[in-house]
């Protein structure tokens, strides 16, 4: 399998405040569908986490570094961002990564 270099992935890490991870999970799922509409998504899927269930992961492809932060820019992101406000714990944690060629 040849990597696109090109390509981004996108870990996004998002923990509920304690009595807020169905709130938390509800938000994430709402904006699935938009997110995977977006020109340049390649994958969007929500993971949580086997070790703290108040942590959800969101696993993102990119086609490119630019189609990430023109996402960030959606109406979507943008009522998430501020739902986020009453529900997380701490400000999610958006680790981007480009692949490594095999050369």
């Amino acid at each position: 399998m040849t990597l696109n270099t090109e390509q981004i992935v996108v870990i996004a890490t998002a923990t509920a405040k304690p009595g807020k991870e169905a709130e938390l999970e509800r938000a994430l799922r709402e904006v699935a569908a938009p997110t995977r509409a977006q020109r340049g998504c390649l994958q969007f899927e929500l993971y949580r986490s086997a070790q703290n269930p108040a942590t959800i992961i969101a696993f993102e492809r990119w086609s490119s570094e630019e189609d990430h932060p023109r996402h960030m820019q959606g109406e979507h992101v943008k009522t998430l961002v501020k739902r986020f406000d009453g529900i997380l714990a701490a400000p999610p944690d958006i680790v981007p990564m480009k692949p490594l060629s095999d050369k």
